[in-house]
C-alpha cells in the first residue's frame, strides 16, 4: 500500500493549543474590522482598553488598543479617514519561533507570496518583526 497522503492538520505544530488561543486572536482581531472605536468599545468593554488619539501637523490617528490578559496579547486597531478600523495589529507579549507561526498559518490558510501574507475568507494576515518580538496584521 502507499503512502498516506499528508493533510494539512497534519502541518500544525506540536503547540496547538497556543495556536488554538492565536486562532481566537486572529478571529477577533478580523471582527475588529470595519468597526468604529464606539462600536469596539462596546464590544469588548469588559476587556482593558486604551483609546489615544494621535495628532502630527495636519495628520490626526486614532488608536484602540485591547488587552487580553489572559492570552498574554494586545490587539490595537488604526482608523481609516471614515473612522472605521481597518487594521488590527496582534501583539503576543511573548512568541514562539516564526517558523511555528509560519507552519501553523500555512495549514490553515493559501499564501500570495507577491504580497507576503495569507488570505483569510474575508481579509489578509501578514507578520513583521520588529525590535520587540512580532507583531501580526489583520486588514480587510
Amino acid at each position: 500500500m502507499g503512502q498516506q497522503e499528508q493533510t494539512r492538520t497534519d502541518m500544525l505544530p506540536d503547540n496547538l493549543l497556543n495556536m488554538k488561543v492565536f486562532s481566537y486572536l486572529i478571529a477577533q482581531a478580523h471582527s475588529l474590522l470595519r468597526l468604529s472605536d464606539k462600536q469596539i468599545w462596546e464590544r469588548f468593554r469588559q476587556y482593558p482598553i486604551c483609546i489615544s488619539d494621535f495628532y502630527e501637523k495636519e495628520v490626526k490617528q486614532k488608536t484602540v488598543e485591547i488587552r487580553f490578559d489572559n492570552e498574554q496579547t494586545s490587539i490595537t486597531c488604526l482608523f481609516n479617514d471614515n473612522g472605521e478600523c481597518d487594521y488590527a495589529f496582534i501583539t503576543p507579549d511573548h512568541t514562539s519561533s516564526l517558523a511555528e507561526y509560519v507552519n501553523f498559518f500555512n495549514a490553515l490558510y493559501d499564501y500570495d507570496a507577491v504580497r507576503r501574507r495569507w488570505i483569510l475568507a474575508n481579509g489578509y494576515l501578514s507578520q513583521k518583526k520588529t525590535e520587540e518580538g512580532i507583531l501580526f496584521m489583520v486588514n480587510c
